[in-house]
């Protein structure tokens, strides 16, 4: 399932290798922490609206990805982040299937 929502924050820890991707959901507006691998979320995030990374190859409380709209769905599991997709750059099929 293909949900949308706009990017409200990031928080991780380099000791556990987990993340949390701060999302607001745009049909219910409530707030979701989505599990991730921190450090490829950070680097699809800086590749996707780049000013993520900060000096300290720590994300930017301010970065590029904040309040920025995607496209985003869990794993197979229904555990973790599979993957997101800026909603400018999504396709026609994607706007007529997300579910919130």
């Amino acid at each position: 399932m293909i949900h949308r929502g706009t990017i409200l924050g990031f928080e991780g820890s380099w000791g556990s290798g987990l993340g949390f991707l701060i999302l607001e959901d745009s049909e219910t507006h409530g707030l979701m922490r989505i599990p991730c691998e921190n450090g490829s979320a950070v680097r699809a995030l800086e590749a996707a609206f780049g000013n993520v990374i900060g000096r300290a190859h720590d994300v930017k409380g301010n970065g590029g990805h904040i309040g920025k709209e995607i496209y985003w769905s869990y794993d197979e599991m229904g555990l973790v982040l599979a993957g997101f997709t800026p909603v400018e750059s999504g396709s026609l099929e994607m706007t007529g299937s997300f579910s919130s």
